[in-house]
């Protein structure tokens, strides 16, 4: 069985796993073990559904081997024909759920994100509906008790924002998160139009997994690092010291731009989660582009991508790669969990084409 197949590598993966982290060159090393622990928690359910798959096939395999015995003890045998009818279903379900964790599987998935919001074409009213998708983001962030920390923010003249940084740290951030890249189509009438016409503006949203320094190593000589003055609303002691730190990386031309706290240290520190994590999406790329896939059939992720469309006067909110219209009053609200399982109803569904495709 394929599937069965499959999880015994997974399995093999999370035992050889758990014995390292007795390894002294392991838990001696910070940044090693978080990410071992992390790629072990992401493993365990599959390594318990294998667990329980091997077990109830060979109770299987026990019964079958009774009733296969004509001249066996009657009650043995009907003992183990009612045992079947009930084991039977139980692993075609089990193997189900094992199928669906596999094809939907995401290395990622575990990991906590970084989330960038922009108000892209339509002036004004485009950083407006970034405020507002970021607060959405918020509301659905305490929903599920994930954390979320303004790492950058530039406001516009009327309260918007004109570009964001985010942090989402907590359990299977990325799992959540990684569908709402792409660009967000709002339609509506903004408060400043006086003859009552529907304006559409786009704000768009990219999210990065976050990423551990064993996944990149970034050399400090490849980095251009400036301490600026920070700027925008803090009050008086904002601009006392150079406590903004810009970085930009030489080799790609990545600039990153963090002012999170009155410590220039930690602002680099910050900055460098940041770096990373756009380093990794980059080298994610070159994968893809290599294997000549599309980067993720969840959709490319790039900011130009329009994926969803937010109608205020039909109060519909529209995705438009599983097609399927939701209240947008819910999904302004952070209820997004009837979008996310629709969108990864609809990811199994084009992941499974693929695979047989590739058959």
């Amino acid at each position: 069985m394929v599937v069965l197949e499959m999880l015994k590598k997974r399995a093999a993966r999370y035992a050889e796993l758990t014995k390292s982290i007795e390894d002294p060159a392991v838990y001696g090393n910070q940044a090693l073990f978080k990410e071992v622990q992390r790629e072990r928690g992401q493993l365990k359910e599959l390594a318990d559904i294998y667990e329980r798959l091997v077990k109830i096939e060979a109770q299987i395999k026990g019964d079958e081997e009774i009733l296969a015995d004509k001249s066996g003890d009657p009650e043995m045998r009907a003992m183990a024909e009612e045992e079947l009818k009930e084991l039977k279903p139980q692993f075609a379900r089990l193997a189900e759920e094992a199928e669906d964790m596999l094809v939907l599987e995401d290395a990622s998935d575990s990991r906590n994100c970084i989330l960038e919001i922009r108000g892209a074409e339509g002036g004004d009213e485009a950083t407006l509906f970034a405020r507002e998708l970021m607060e959405t983001y918020a509301r659905f962030c305490a929903q599920h008790k994930f954390k979320l920390v303004v790492m950058d923010e530039v406001e516009s003249e009327v309260g918007g924002v004109k570009s964001g940084t985010y942090s989402i740290t907590g359990d299977n951030v990325w799992k959540w998160f990684k569908y709402e890249a792409g660009g967000h189509r709002v339609q509506r009438v903004p408060a400043t139009e006086t003859q009552g016409r529907i304006h559409t503006s786009l704000a768009t949203v990219a999210v990065l997994p976050e990423v551990e320094e064993v996944d990149i190593k970034i050399n400090e000589a490849d980095l251009d690092i400036q301490a600026a003055r920070s700027g925008g609303p803090g009050g008086q002691n904002v601009n006392k010291t150079a406590s903004r730190c810009q970085m930009r990386h030489i080799p790609t031309g990545i600039f990153v731009d963090c002012q999170m706290t009155p410590s220039f240290h930690k602002n680099k520190d910050e900055a460098l989660r940041i770096l990373r994590a756009k380093l990794y999406e980059r080298e994610q790329e070159r994968i893809a582009a290599e294997r000549k896939e599309a980067r993720s059939v969840i959709g490319s992720g790039k900011r130009g991508e329009k994926i969803r469309t937010y109608n205020f006067p039909q109060n519909r909110c529209t995705d438009h790669r599983c097609n399927e219209n939701f209240g947008l009053e819910q999904v302004m609200e952070g209820r997004l969990d009837d979008v996310i399982f629709a969108l990864r109803k609809w990811e199994r569904a084009e992941r499974l084409k693929e695979l047989a495709r590739q058959a």
